[in-house]
């Protein structure tokens, strides 16, 4: 097993304790991830332009590149109800992750986000129990 795979694997155990140095690791590293998988879902489930607001995802995503610190127009929090949703998920998901066959940590999230069971949990989450 390599260094890094310890690595993930010691902040996956700290991210589903709940630490918070470690909470705010995850997140920083895995937020495109995360926004891409969001922006994809909501591509079909939010009607933020109908409403004329603009998206969080879209402020946040500015922020992350350095190029807006704060927008005081009216946001529409649809979209980043679903990413912080995802960030839960994932810490729920993180005590799973064994590092098996040298599997970065990277990779056990890009495919707990863009699994069938993890869409259909979003889906009732968002939903209800339709889904």
């Amino acid at each position: 097993m390599s260094n890094g795979v310890k690595d993930d694997i010691s902040l996956a155990r700290s991210v589903s304790s709940g630490e918070k140095s470690a909470c705010e690791v995850f997140v920083n590293a895995y937020t495109d991830l995360v926004l891409s998988r969001v922006w994809n879902l909501m591509k079909t489930h939010c009607d933020h332009s109908v409403r004329g607001k603009i998206c969080s995802l879209l402020i946040l995503q500015k922020q992350r590149k350095g190029s807006l610190t704060h927008y005081g127009e009216d946001q529409c929090d649809e979209c980043l109800d679903s990413y912080i949703w995802f960030f839960d998920f994932l810490k729920n998901k993180a005590r799973a992750y064994k590092g098996a066959n040298d599997c970065s940590l990277k990779t056990f999230v890009w495919s707990v986000i863009n699994s069938d069971s993890t869409y259909k949990d979003w889906l009732r989450w968002k939903y209800g129990r339709a889904y």
